[in-house]
């Protein structure tokens, strides 16, 4: 039974999630097909209708003298305009907008402060309230954090000449679009709304919303639609949609930016969301029927279904990751229909197209096709708030609700402080559930490689980060506002440099651990379990099968062979444990080596996603271990402790000979340096002079190496000609490197460009 209705819903939730992928790459082929239209002419002259601006305004202390100002130039007729100040704050910008409305009534403008005394109904009571104060024909509305541009009435009442439109939407930009990577993000998929999904809903004739800021209403079309009301919490979108059911026309204007700032906090965004989808599901619950009884075309009533429904996206997609490894536990992997496997695997990837959308907005806005790229990280953000999508759709069940706004803080560039500031929120208590998911999904996730299930992989994997991921922000916003509160700026300096790395390395122990979990891909990881197994139970460094005495040196089996003593000899998880740790120092020490924060971060994920460090990082082999003593002789060289860059480099030495690439490549570079720094290399070199002539036999050594190609090559492992046996190498083996050959050629290039050291040109290599 349980197995019928998991595999009911799973067919349901892809059937709709295939229906909303298929819609967004509908919108993305038009939106390719849409001609670029020049920016229509000002307004000149003719019938010039009466223009009222409604400034819905609560607790907006640090912006809302700049939208009074902006909105106060705008190019219009002084006797055809006005301007009401909808204030609901109970803070200082009660007094901040009463000192800037008398300069402008000084001026000679129709400005009015309109203070209600309490926020009954929120922005739609506010604007409701205004509505009832003035006689204009035209309303124009700007949120407190909107900067528009003074030709945007002359710009925009023309298209009112058309007495069947409503009102005019204008296209949003973006005035923090830099101010971190988070920021972007939020750009990328406010120019999709806009350029892509916004557009072709306007070209085709489809349903259009007024996104509550950045357009003009006309007046007889509120009264005619019922006017504002608070049934929902996107007031904006009700609106829009009962005037539209009613007859009236929406029209959106492209090529009028109007910008506006996004937020800068996850705590912030979060709130946004929420408030949005809460929104969205309560217009859906108001409006389908109506919708469905219209005389609109059936396109017109599926669009509006799609656009109302959009934010079920996520939980839809969170109700198949439970379910479906449910259904793996109640039938077995096998028994599974190949069909209904392949079905849901189609229908995620159909969903998961919106990122070609984001691609085409980019090109619409003038930009290189490459910068919406990083779209693919806007669905792991989206992945990420399903949980806080979930709350929001129970919240819409009933009407109304609290009109919680997003905080803003005059952020216009990058490095601007705001955690010192007011309105500032951070602790939000759903970021403990949405860790709790993302280890619990993280936990999934090798268990769907092993057992072959790349659609629970894919579904663990982006549910595990993009949960992580948002949690990780709200600490971190929460971690810097309490130390900037407590203890002050010098503090939060120490705080901003710590955060990033603990995050960055934790992240590269996670990702290691992971791989750590997969089975053992090489066989050389039960050879080097066998031999330190071996060593911990007899004391003896041999092959107790093959009796290949004393080939092995000693560095990693002795280490190995203590932690076997410590954990059990059966116990080959452990070593595999105790390499991604290792892998953790190597990145670590790459990280401390880099010249800055912005390098560092970089170079540590060149390392970590290259793909023989990823694999060799979670296997029982030696190069961990080599690799993590090697760039810990770099980071002592560099930092003058010479004795410890000796002894770490001799004791990589002593754990695999392929050392001497390292060794004999940072003696070249102190060379040309100066001859006396090359002094700390000379244990390195003679351990492996000793281990190369054959005064002791060695793996990896050049006359080891020999024989076991030799070998290789009768057995048939290897080919027999020297020159095909190179061809293998560039190809099998260099497509594997392919990364690190690429990247290394150009940290050559420009280590050897510097101004600096060669001792440092080396270690930037």
């Amino acid at each position: 039974m349980i197995a019928v209705i998991t595999v009911a819903v799973l067919t349901v939730t892809s059937a709709l999630l295939f229906a909303f992928g298929l819609n967004l790459l509908y919108l993305t082929a038009r939106a390719i097909r849409l001609p670029h239209r020049s920016p229509a002419p000002p307004h000149e002259g003719g019938n010039i209708p009466r223009v009222c601006v409604q400034l819905p305004i609560y607790n907006e202390r640090y912006v809302a003298e700049r939208v009074l100002d902006a909105v106060c130039r705008i190019d219009w007729p002084r006797d055809r305009f006005e301007v009401q100040v909808l204030d609901d704050s109970d803070d200082e910008t009660v007094l901040i907008l009463a000192v800037r409305v008398a300069h402008w009534r000084r001026m000679g403008l129709d400005v009015a402060h309109v203070r209600r005394g309490s926020r009954a109904g929120f922005k739609a009571g506010a604007l409701a309230h205004g509505l009832e104060k003035t006689g204009a024909e035209l309303i124009a509305i700007f949120d407190a954090d909107f900067v528009p541009p003074e030709d945007f009435l002359r710009r925009s009442v023309d298209a009112f000449d058309v007495p069947e439109v409503a009102f005019v939407q204008a296209r949003w930009g973006h005035l923090d679009e830099g101010y971190s990577w988070f920021t972007r993000l939020q750009a990328l998929f406010i120019d999709f709304h806009f350029l892509v999904e916004q557009a072709v809903r306007s070209s085709r004739g489809y349903f259009v919303n007024f996104t509550g800021s950045a357009g003009v209403w006309r007046r007889a079309a509120i009264d005619d639609s019922g006017g504002w009301t608070a049934n929902t919490l996107t007031e904006d979108l009700d609106l829009s949609y009962r005037a539209q059911l009613r007859g009236w026309k929406a029209v959106f204007l492209e090529d009028l930016v109007v910008p506006e700032e996004l937020p800068v906090s996850i705590d912030a965004y979060r709130t946004q969301q929420s408030r949005w989808a809460t929104g969205s599901f309560q217009c859906a619950f108001r409006l389908l029927g109506p919708v469905w009884r219209s005389r609109n075309t059936v396109a017109v009533k599926v669009q509006a279904t799609i656009h109302l429904l959009a934010y079920g996206v996520g939980p839809l997609m969170l109700v198949q990751l439970v379910c479906y490894p449910t259904l793996l536990l109640a039938v077995g992997r096998h028994n599974i229909p190949w069909q209904l496997g392949d079905a849901l695997l189609l229908g995620v990837c159909v969903a998961a197209s919106p990122w070609l959308g984001f691609i085409v907005a980019q090109i619409r806005r003038g930009r290189r096709w490459w910068i919406g790229l990083p779209s693919l990280f806007c669905q792991v953000i989206g992945a990420g708030m399903s949980l806080n999508v979930i709350y929001a759709l129970f919240a819409a069940m009933r009407p109304g609700g609290k009109f919680i706004r997003t905080p803003k803080h005059h952020i216009v560039r990058r490095g601007q402080e705001w955690r010192d500031q007011a309105y500032v929120r951070v602790g939000d208590p759903r970021a403990l559930l949405e860790a709790a998911l993302g280890l619990g999904a993280a936990a999934i996730l090798p268990l769907a490689i092993g057992m072959g299930q790349l659609l629970l992989a894919v579904y663990s994997g982006l549910f595990s980060v993009g949960f992580l991921v948002v949690a990780a922000l709200s600490l971190l916003d929460y971690v810097q506002v309490m130390t900037l509160r407590r203890l002050g700026l010098a503090a939060l300096a120490r705080v901003r440099v710590a955060v990033p790395f603990a995050a960055l390395i934790g992240l590269t122990a996670i990702l290691l651990l992971l791989a750590a979990r997969m089975a053992e891909p090489f066989e050389d990881g039960y050879g080097h379990w066998l031999i330190a197994a071996n060593l911990a139970a007899t004391g003896h460094l041999s092959d107790p099968i093959f009796s290949m005495e004393d080939t092995w040196l000693p560095g990693y089996q002795v280490l190995a062979a203590a932690v076997l003593r410590i954990f059990g000899l059966w116990q080959l998880d452990m070593l595999k444990a105790l390499s991604a740790m290792l892998g953790v120092a190597t990145a670590a020490c790459v990280y401390a080596l880099a010249p800055n924060p912005r390098q560092a971060r970089i170079a540590v994920a060149l390392l970590v996603l290259n793909p023989v460090f990823l694999f060799t990082s979670g296997t029982a082999v030696v190069e961990p271990l080599l690799t993590a003593l090697l760039t810990g002789a770099a980071l002592a060289a560099v930092h003058g402790r010479m004795r410890l860059a000796a002894l770490l480099a001799a004791l990589a030495c002593l754990s695999s000979t392929k050392a001497w690439i390292w060794v004999a490549a940072a003696a070249a570079f102190a060379l040309i340096e100066t001859a006396r720094a090359v002094a700390w290399a000379i244990p390195a070199l003679a351990v492996l002079v000793f281990l190369q002539l054959g005064f002791a036999p060695a793996s990896h050594s050049v006359s080891r190496g020999a024989q076991e190609v030799v070998s290789a090559s009768a057995r048939g492992s290897l080919p027999a000609d020297g020159i095909a046996r190179v061809a293998e190498l560039a190809t099998t083996y260099g497509l594997a490197a392919l990364p690190l050959l690429v990247f290394g050629g150009i940290g050559v290039v420009l280590a050897l460009r510097r101004h600096t050291t060669a001792l440092w040109r080396f270690v930037y290599v």
